[in-house]
């Protein structure tokens, strides 16, 4: 939930918003977001049932960029009003960076490391205290600055090309990529949580040496949906290929997340629905 306070100093309102994220936390890949914005009555149970649960969906800034860029209006209007349908207290912000998010793992001892701080400052920014908070307004804000022309998206995903390729263009490098994916895969039941770095260094050995892993160069970022959510939410839908690297790093819940792929939204809710707090 986004705990959201206004205090007057000196005549000037001052806004401060925290989060807690309250389990059962739930992330969606955006193809998620649109499938649901797209079937009410797929949307609506999920809202029922995460309500009902007291659960939080976890946003990412790349949620946001993605969804930011729809030229259907309708669309992106229906979307804000989903996650507006949940309201504050059922939505928190997820730091989708894995390489920042393992070094606030060694440094935050009070606060979770994945919580996007960058993030919840621009969301200060942007309110204007005088109106309700709604989650919404980041994605209207940075659909605001699309339209006027600024360069929202940045290429997180160019600092991957450099290893994946070495990586496969080195016989070396490549056998010891599947080595060091093997001996990890045989200790994955002794990482405790956070498993963040162990799913990031899984998923550059995977992807070097899955050399067939074609895609277009923007679909590499969805990586960034998938290290972090996996290793921080309860649940999380994925592009498929990202579940089958997921299901082979073996790990398995309760140490990530429960992941599903398009073709399994009916067994997502059905968990989620009977998702039971471990204490």
């Amino acid at each position: 939930m986004l705990k959201y306070s206004k205090e007057n100093i000196n005549g000037k309102i001052a806004v401060k918003i925290d989060q807690i994220a309250y389990p059962p936390t739930v992330y969606l890949d955006t193809w998620a977001l649109f499938d649901f914005i797209e079937d009410d009555r797929l949307a609506n149970k999920f809202i029922k049932i995460l309500n009902n649960l007291g659960g939080t969906l976890m946003l990412s800034i790349m949620s946001v960029l993605e969804s930011v860029g729809l030229k259907n209006q309708k669309q992106f209007q229906c979307l804000c009003d989903l996650i507006d349908s949940l309201g504050i207290d059922k939505v928190a912000l997820l730091d989708f960076n894995f390489m920042r998010v393992s070094t606030k793992e060694k440094i935050y001892k009070k606060i979770s490391p994945a919580i996007d701080c960058g993030l919840l400052d621009s969301f200060i920014k942007i309110h204007k205290p005088e109106n309700p908070l709604k989650v919404s307004e980041i994605f209207s804000a940075y659909q605001q600055d699309l339209e006027n022309g600024k360069v929202l998206e940045e290429n997180w995903e160019q600092s991957l090309f450099p290893i994946i390729l070495r990586a496969r263009n080195n016989t070396d490098s490549l056998s010891n990529a599947k080595k060091r994916f093997r001996k990890r895969k045989e200790k994955a039941k002794t990482c405790k949580f956070p498993c963040t770095e162990f799913l990031w260094e899984s998923c550059i050995d995977y992807i070097a040496i899955n050399e067939n892993m074609k895609m277009p160069d923007k679909e590499w970022r969805d990586i960034f949906h998938t290290i972090v959510p996996v290793a921080y939410c309860d649940f999380v839908l994925i592009d498929k290929r990202w579940r089958n690297f997921v299901k082979s790093t073996g790990l398995n819940p309760p140490q990530i997340a429960k992941v599903y792929a398009q073709r399994n939204l009916s067994e997502f809710l059905r968990d989620l629905e009977n998702w039971k707090r471990s204490y």
